[in-house]
């Protein structure tokens, strides 16, 4: 009698599921999910959208020869808190465009590295023009060119501030906050690198549409750098390279650290692609403290086609980049994975 009082009645899952209550519920849970993962993709695709108008602002005041604000003056500091590089080659269509983004910032306790690799066009003439109005420009020129490793490292080795970030010439900043909550960031949880996201635009000039990408910064460390890079088994050339380097702020000791690792031979030979790479594996292999925070700070146009609208120049990529360069820079990586191998074991 007890043993037939303990049985579990059988549950009818057919009732369960077939009742009014559990199918409204069930329509509800549903409908607020569609609601939910709505309003995800269409707050993402607005905020990219305000990122691009910001980038499409300083682009128009670019091009009609504004600043962000006339009247503002800029002061020089002997030891600025951040150390902005930007390596320049033929950037005059576009290096105003990266300025004022800087200029637009709330944190003015900046120097702006810039260090021209012979340019061809008047990308120098035109910087030393805002020299006149910004003191916290630098300028440095390279006598022969020389390739973006050694333009970029020059630049580093030249700074003074307690933080470094690098700028690619025809990239902008694109919010108004970003230094400012990157320096407060990496200051008070003492990091070594502090990662943010991006957006990539990828603009159509004779559609007028842009195509927007969102790029979110993973925290890297060494052993996935080393695994993003390899070479195509028929070409012998380098397929994907995990080198993006301009999505971090870095403690300027860390980043002259490892440049003093690299082979002076190896600094002055010619490198004008995946240069990042060498430095980005340097980084992560002498950096203690990484984190990433999921803000969009950092902003990246690149031009499908010519447009008479838009005056500025498209970005035209050093001539002399070489798959020798890459080739050598690899053997050099293979160097040092194959020290550390050594003295890890041995």
């Amino acid at each position: 009698m007890i043993k037939i009082m303990s049985q579990k009645k059988p549950v009818n899952k057919n009732k369960i599921i077939n009742n009014p209550a559990f199918l409204l519920l069930s329509k509800c849970i549903s409908f607020l999910f569609f609601i939910s993962f709505n309003f995800l993709i269409n707050n993402i695709n607005y905020y990219l959208n305000d990122n691009f108008m910001t980038m499409q602002k300083f682009i128009y005041m670019a091009k009609n020869g504004s600043l962000i604000n006339p009247k503002e003056k800029f002061y020089k500091s002997d030891y600025p808190k951040i150390s902005i590089i930007i390596a320049i080659y033929n950037a005059e269509g576009y290096i105003k465009n990266a300025l004022l983004s800087i200029e637009n910032q709330d944190f003015k306790d900046v120097e702006i590295i810039m260090v021209d690799d012979c340019s061809k066009d008047n990308s120098v003439n035109l910087i030393k023009d805002l020299m006149k109005k910004d003191p916290r420009i630098l300028l440095y020129q390279n006598i022969e060119n020389k390739g973006t490793l050694y333009t970029k490292t020059r630049g580093i080795l030249y700074s003074r501030g307690k933080y470094i970030m690098i700028l690619d010439q025809d990239d902008m900043f694109t919010q108004k906050y970003a230094l400012s909550t990157l320096y407060k960031t990496i200051e008070k949880k003492n990091l070594d690198i502090l990662g943010f996201s991006a957006i990539i635009s990828n603009f159509n000039l004779t559609k007028k549409k842009a195509i927007h990408h969102y790029f979110e910064t993973p925290i890297i460390f060494q052993p996935d750098v080393a695994k993003s890079m390899y070479i195509h088994e028929n070409t012998g050339r380098i397929k994907r390279i995990g080198d993006v380097i301009w999505v971090y702020i870095y403690k300027s000791e860390l980043f002259k650290k490892i440049i003093s690792q690299i082979d002076n031979k190896f600094i002055n030979t010619k490198m004008n692609c995946h240069e990042d790479f060498l430095l980005l594996f340097l980084l992560t292999r002498n950096a203690y403290n990484l984190q990433n925070i999921k803000k969009i700070f950092y902003g990246q146009m690149i031009w499908n086609s010519c447009d008479p609208i838009i005056t500025f120049s498209i970005h035209e990529k050093n001539k002399n980049r070489t798959n020798n360069s890459c080739l050598s820079y690899l053997n050099y990586i293979e160097f040092l994975l194959n020290f550390i191998f050594l003295y890890l074991f041995f």
